[in-house]
């Protein structure tokens, strides 16, 4: 067995490695409580467990903080042992470090990873001070003060972001200013209409940028990467929205983004055209499912009336959105229901599409719209997951969907990822089957 000297060190070297891994973890119930530290690892001689003493500053959930590292102590565990290359990678265990010995370290220990981090480059450090936060009516200040917008969108836009981008455009335009929308090359052609006539010419230069329900800077598409640090406003409705652009306008209450510009046009100008209240008809259906899902409230029904009562032809756009499916479509969902399988007495599903499938279905991106709603729908199904194989094997985006109860933004943050609490999701390098194995050891961890 290994001797002490042998011990310490890795205990040394877990500490370090679960210091920095911390900073990776997104779960609403790690990232909330403030910094944490590391105090010390106490690792058995077999290498079977180690204890992980935690320390938190200004802490106000242990329970909840311990809940939401146990969740993540298997991807912990894994990149410990990527990065130490350990015969056999303990099990981990953590603690609170309530010893009065330990509590009157964390000053020091503080200090020692601000200069651990600073040696290492970590960019944190020098990061843009966070967003400054706008409500409804300085947003709207913001833009009248304000010309020449270019307006962005997220990779694998939906709805919500197409149309929150379409209705700002025409809304801008209509009070007067010089607005376009950046061209994002994986619009499909269902939503391209809302868009479309917005595009921004070649040589257009902004003097603003605004990103629409693009929760965090790497969710943009790559055209926009090079405007990095230089995002002047975000309008959002994720809870977990990362503060990366210079102003921020976020009400997490929303079901939809379209319903937060919605005010803030109706606080600019007092008023809508039937041409802004299709495109923001478009972002609250598709948001809510055509007012179905369980994150529909009554302001989103409100708006809607509203929007409809400003000219928003419901009727067509409803018979576009929600009731016409390609064949295709048909196929690929045939597919995923023979292809189900169900975990935990049937209180998850999990369907898994692969290129395959989409190439036997002949299915495109149009025709997976809004897929992995499907899962959720089955009785008694508490957790969907959708599992989609890109442009590998091992490149996948993965969708959770919850009923109320279950965090689908806690369990994609493990991975990464973020979203809302009942439909979340992230992208990962992995192939299907390695990330549903992962799912399936978390899950359960959720449903206490």
């Amino acid at each position: 067995m290994f001797g002490n000297n042998k011990i310490n060190r890795i205990n040394e070297d877990i500490q370090r490695e679960i210091s920095a891994l911390l900073r990776s973890i997104k779960d609403p119930r790690v990232n909330r409580q403030g910094m944490i530290s590391v105090t010390a690892v106490d690792t058995t001689t077999d290498l079977r467990q180690a204890k992980v003493y935690i320390s938190v500053y200004e802490p106000q959930s242990e329970k909840e903080l311990l809940k939401g590292l146990k969740s993540a102590s298997g991807f912990l565990r894994r990149e410990i042992g990527k990065a130490l290359s350990l015969r056999y990678t303990p099990e981990l265990q953590f603690e609170i470090d309530s010893s009065i010995e330990r509590g009157s370290r964390i000053n020091s220990i503080l200090t020692d990873l601000a200069v651990q981090h600073s040696d290492e480059g970590d960019d944190s450090l020098d990061a843009e001070p966070p967003s400054v936060l706008l409500d409804l009516s300085h947003t709207a200040q913001w833009l009248e003060t304000r010309d020449s917008f270019l307006i962005l969108t997220h990779r694998r836009p939906d709805g919500d972001t197409l149309g929150c981008a379409g209705a700002l455009a025409q809304g801008l335009r209509e009070y007067g200013k010089t607005a376009y929308v950046l061209s994002n090359p994986e619009t499909t052609p269902r939503y391209m209409s809302f868009v479309e006539e917005y595009h921004a010419p070649d040589a257009f230069v902004a003097e603003n940028t605004i990103a629409v329900d693009t929760a965090t800077y790497d969710l943009l598409p790559k055209s926009s990467r090079e405007l990095e640090g230089r995002v002047s406003l975000c309008i959002d409705h994720h809870s977990t929205n990362s503060k990366y652009a210079e102003h921020l306008c976020l009400d997490c209450e929303r079901a939809s983004c379209g319903e937060v510009i919605y005010d803030i046009l109706m606080e600019l100008s007092g008023g809508i055209s039937p041409r802004t209240a299709e495109c923001l008809y478009a972002a609250v259906a598709t948001d809510t499912g055509c007012f179905v899902y369980a994150n529909t409230t009554a302001n989103s029904l409100l708006v809607a009336s509203f929007l409809v009562e400003a000219g928003a032809p419901q009727k067509d756009l409803n018979k576009v959105l929600f009731r016409t499916k390609s064949r295709s479509r048909i196929k690929i969902e045939g597919m995923i229901y023979s292809g189900l399988e169900f975990h935990f007495d049937g209180k998850v599903a999990v369907s898994v599409i692969t290129r395959k499938m989409m190439e036997e279905a002949d299915a495109t991106e149009d025709d997976v719209d809004d897929i992995s709603s499907l899962p959720c729908a089955i009785e008694g199904v508490r957790v969907g997951v959708t599992i989609r194989e890109l442009t590998s094997e091992e490149d996948c985006k993965v969708s959770v969907r919850t009923l109320p109860g279950v965090d689908s933004s806690a369990v994609a943050a493990l991975f990464g990822g973020g979203g809302h609490t009942l439909a979340a999701g992230f992208s990962i390098k992995s192939t299907a089957t390695a990330v549903k194995e992962s799912l399936i050891e978390v899950l359960p961890d959720f449903f206490e």
